[in-house]
């Protein structure tokens, strides 16, 4: 039970911006100099021939009035102006701005579409100059058919001056909308702007409609598109063995373990959208057992992701084996591909009846009381949310049920930082940008973790693996304080509570402290390194915490107890325990939570439980393909009573986390093996469940099953 994707997957991440934190805003842009000619008038639209630079619309004010641009904000007024221009004789000011996001805006709802990337550029000018920098951007507001308004951050930069700076960037989204709003906005509400020469430019190809789904059961004869991954193994089809009609698809010749039959699934799936994938495998006579995984890649700008689908599958050559589960394309790829692949060995398996198909679009329930609501005045009710879920029907049901906010992978170590110097903020910009707007609080997690970290941190000043020497020790600490600093720097402004340390606890060794890197290199010195410096950075009014798992177990909470009363003895500035509580139907007992929670309170330290889950099996090997209603109901009581004693115990706990919004995004359909788990409080169709009425109206909740009691 672990705080992380556990599911097996290579992840690749490249193409990162080097940034000097100065807030979450993020880093100063330098100013460009002025590199355009005067543009076209908005109705020559040109497609440049042997290339996709599609002008969409350009906006330069010389006919002196606003070219369909609009005030945003009560009393913002905005007019076209010759007292300042970039190209030509005029540009659009904007006065009597009252908010940062005044200023003047253009309805761009008719000229973009789905699934096409723009590159949106203009020059702005401050009227005026200013102590303070102000930092200005080129936005969209975007609403989603049935979904939450979101802003997206095309372009920005910081100055101080009134030179004329460029605003250049890409910009592109998924999805219906109602609604898509280009404005220009500054952080000093105080001062007007100029703006010149904006120019809408389509830079990709219009995408052609997607299909709804893919079955390939090969009955033609052919391998319907599937092809080899490596390239020396071979994929052919077979009618030697089918799990229905006569032919099956047949893989042989592999050499490595992630070798196996692909297909090219680019065309059918859009990112955003939800889809089911199932496949039957059987492994080829006279194999040994093995295990089957259904994997995905992703290319994107010449970098590949690697995604587990469904994971290690127990296969033999006794019986087809089915292969199930749900995939979201939460991020941009020029490429995507199925694939299957095994954990160890290269069998040559059968492949059969596998099938794609699109999730319909999802939809809360919009009359039922907020979760969040139900705890106002005794602890806030957060969730974990990667940045696809900022939007549609994942945004409104965390706007609805749930006033605090952790990121469940984009925040980790390798996810902001996967090579030395090179940063990677979308994703957790995206989700801070996303809280803020809807004024929730933000966790972070995590600081500092032996897993999910990059191997380069690890790595000598010679590039070898680090051995315990003074110059490894200090090396290694150098590097952590530099994450940290750059870190907390860019959101100490707005997180508040910080998973610094996670997971430093080992019951089985003698100490009790985790042989990991970090304490093969610096003993616990890492751990007092990094709780110093995000105090230094994030300030006295942070809350920092050290974060495990299975705290409820008493061998291992009082070496955790053990360990923080010795550091905070020694001045260290740690505020709370995360509790991350992935439990069981089953165990722990509720009583042994609820003593773990006790007894560090008594150290006067804050209590959180960060990743609430409850899996509903009691061992790692049972596998339900349709989960019995009666255990739905035993979760339903058992979360009943766990945010009962939370309640009980309100003084010491400020916050409770759930791990995922709902159960179709859940890290236990993969670990310990993969395999249908509802460990949640909503559906996978976010729907409530037995769980959610539990806590919201027990009257909804039929009784627990006879003979049993929690």
């Amino acid at each position: 039970m672990r705080s992380c994707w556990v599911k097996p997957f290579c992840l690749v991440l490249a193409g990162a911006l080097l940034l000097s934190p100065v807030g979450w805003w993020g880093a100063s842009v330098a100013k460009a100099a002025p590199s355009i000619e005067h543009s076209p008038p908005v109705s020559d639209m040109v497609l440049s021939a042997g290339s996709i630079h599609k002008t969409i619309g350009t906006y330069g004010f010389e006919q002196g009035n606003s070219d369909g641009w609009k005030p945003r904000g009560t009393y913002t007024q905005i007019a076209s102006v010759t007292e300042a221009a970039y190209g030509g004789t005029h540009s659009l000011k904007a006065t009597a701005r009252t908010a940062a996001w005044n200023g003047a805006e253009l309805d761009v709802k008719s000229l973009l579409q789905s699934d096409v990337e723009y590159e949106i550029s203009g020059y702005v000018k401050l009227d005026g100059h200013s102590a303070v920098p102000s930092m200005v951007k080129l936005t969209v507001e975007q609403q989603p058919t049935g979904g939450t308004t979101t802003w997206k951050t095309v372009a920005q930069t910081e100055t101080a001056d009134t030179s004329w700076i460029k605003l250049q960037g890409k910009y592109t989204f998924t999805g219906g909308m109602d609604a898509l709003k280009l404005y220009v906005e500054s952080s000093n509400p105080a001062q007007a702007y100029y703006v010149d020469e904006i120019e809408i430019t389509q830079v990709s190809k219009t995408p052609p409609e997607p299909a709804n789904g893919i079955v390939s059961g090969f009955e033609d004869g052919t391998a319907q598109g599937w092809v080899s991954r490596m390239g020396a193994e071979t994929v052919q089809v077979s009618d030697a063995d089918a799990r229905s009609g006569s032919y099956s698809l047949l893989t042989t010749g592999r050499q490595k373990t992630y070798a196996g039959p692909k297909l090219d699934v680019t065309a059918t799936m859009q990112k955003g959208s939800r889809y089911t994938v199932s496949a039957w495998v059987k492994l080829a006579p006279g194999e040994q057992p093995a295990k089957v995984r259904l994997s995905v890649q992703r290319d994107h700008q010449g970098d590949s992701a690697y995604e587990t689908v469904v994971g290690d599958t127990a296969t033999t050559t006794g019986g087809w084996m089915h292969l199930s589960g749900t995939y979201t394309l939460a991020h941009d790829a020029d490429t995507v591909s199925m694939y299957l692949e095994t954990a160890e060995g290269t069998s040559s398996f059968y492949m059969d009846d596998f099938e794609l198909s699109l999730v319909p679009p999802l939809a809360i329930e919009k009359d039922i009381p907020s979760l969040h609501g139900l705890y106002g005045g005794q602890f806030s009710i957060g969730t974990a949310i990667e940045a696809f879920q900022t939007e549609g029907a994942y945004g409104e049901l965390v706007q609805k049920h749930f006033n605090s906010v952790v990121a469940g992978n984009a925040m980790k170590p390798i996810s902001l930082q996967p090579s030395e110097g090179q940063f990677h903020w979308e994703e957790a910009d995206q989700i801070v940008q996303f809280a803020r707007h809807h004024g929730l609080e933000i966790r972070f997690h995590t600081l500092v973790w032996h897993n999910q970290t990059g191997d380069w941190m690890f790595k000598d000043k010679n590039g070898q693996p680090m051995t315990p020497t003074a110059e490894n020790k200090k090396l290694l600490l150098d590097r952590l304080e530099t994450h940290i600093r750059a870190v907390a720097a860019r959101y100490k402004n707005v997180i508040t509570d910080w998973d610094v340390v996670n997971e430093v606890i080992d019951p089985d060794q003698p100490d009790g402290m985790r042989r990991s890197k970090w304490y093969q290199i610096t003993g616990t010195d890492y751990i007092e390194k990094a709780f110093r410096v995000t105090r230094e950075v994030t300030g006295p009014n942070a809350r920092l915490f050290i974060n495990d798992y299975n705290t409820h177990e008493p061998k291992k909470r009082d070496f955790l107890y053990n360990l923080v009363r010795d550091l905070l003895a020694k001045g260290v500035p740690i505020d709370g325990i995360g509790h991350q509580s992935h439990i069981r139907l089953e165990f722990p007992a509720i009583s042994e939570i609820e003593q773990s929670i006790e007894k560090f309170a008594s150290l006067g330290l804050d209590n959180q439980i960060t990743e609430l889950d409850m899996g509903l099996y009691s061992n790692d090997t049972d596998r339900y393909e349709t989960i019995p209603e009666s255990m739905l109901i035993r979760q339903a009581h058992r979360y009943r009573a766990l945010f009962g004693m939370f309640s009980r115990q309100q003084e010491h706990i400020s916050n409770v986390t759930i791990w995922g919004t709902d159960d179709g995004n859940t890290w236990l359909s993969t670990f310990p093996i993969a395999r249908l788990d509802k460990p949640l409080l909503f559906d996978e169709r976010l729907k409530a469940k037995y769980a959610y009425w539990a806590l919201a109206d027990p009257s909804k909740v039929p009784s627990l099953p006879a003979g049993n009691n929690e």
